[in-house]
């Protein structure tokens, strides 16, 4: 390779470089985190999650909770001190994410935990997660308060219950029903066999549809709600902007009148 060949493919890199995505920044250090915690007898586990993405998967036949965690910073001196605690007690598995506050003066502070768990499929599930992208599927009962970040939660073999600050929520095969306060960003929820409530959604496109039971919408602030194949009656106590479409409802039809 010539001289300005070298040259070129230099200063692309750099300018690949610079144009990264902010957030794969954290990404420059990085070292495991992971731990195994005996789940026979256990019935439930318990996840803190803070910054970073986070990945709950039940599995046939598993007899234990494992955690495979991968910790992320834009400053090697940092890793250090982000830890994963997991442990159990009684019938709970706990598994939580340590990342301790820094102060700077300048530059910024980055720092993620990523973390894959699976655990017994079928057992039920409590998540406090701060930032990053969620996926849960194959659980049993589950609770989840999400900050920011999508989140996708497939295959509940219990009731679902969902707190959302920000960012897409889509929810699919729930075998009880759901509840759901969102703030913003779309709400997609499918193939439920139980009831749906809305408590709150303050923005975003509300779409829902195969539903057993009935449905709920009690606030909704801006977006259009769209519900197709409800079992049971569907009711719309106020919507705020964006319109109501129906369809396929076996019950009564309450929505606000224009």
């Amino acid at each position: 390779m010539n001289a300005p060949t070298v040259a070129a493919a230099s200063l692309a890199l750099a300018l690949g470089a610079a144009l990264l995505p902010s957030h794969l920044a954290a990404q420059r250090h990085s070292s495991p985190r992971d731990a195994v915690v005996d789940a026979r007898g256990a019935t439930r586990l318990r996840v803190d999650a803070l910054a970073g993405s986070l990945r709950i998967e039940g599995r046939p036949g598993l007899r234990e909770v494992r955690i495979r965690g991968v910790a992320r910073a834009n400053d090697r001196k940092y890793l250090d001190a982000m830890r994963l605690a997991a442990d159990r007690s009684g019938s709970e598995v706990r598994v939580a994410v340590e990342i301790p506050e820094v102060r700077v003066l300048l530059g910024r502070v980055q720092r993620v935990l990523d973390l894959v768990i699976e655990v017994p499929e079928g057992m039920a599930v409590d998540v406090d997660d701060s930032s990053g992208e969620t996926e849960i599927r194959r659980v049993g009962a589950l609770r989840v308060k999400d900050s920011s970040g999508e989140l996708v939660i497939e295959d509940v073999r219990g009731d679902l219950d969902v707190t959302d600050s920000s960012g897409g929520v889509s929810i699919a095969q729930v075998a009880g029903g759901v509840r759901v306060t969102d703030s913003s960003g779309e709400l997609r929820i499918r193939d439920v066999r139980g009831a749906v409530v809305v408590d709150e959604d303050s923005s975003g496109e509300i779409d829902v549809r195969d539903v057993r039971g009935d449905v709920l919408v009690r606030e909704d602030g801006s977006g259009g709600i769209r519900v197709d194949g409800v079992g049971g009656n569907l009711t719309v106590r106020d919507d705020g902007s964006g319109g109501v479409r129906v369809g396929r409802v076996a019950g009564t039809v309450r929505v606000p009148r224009r």
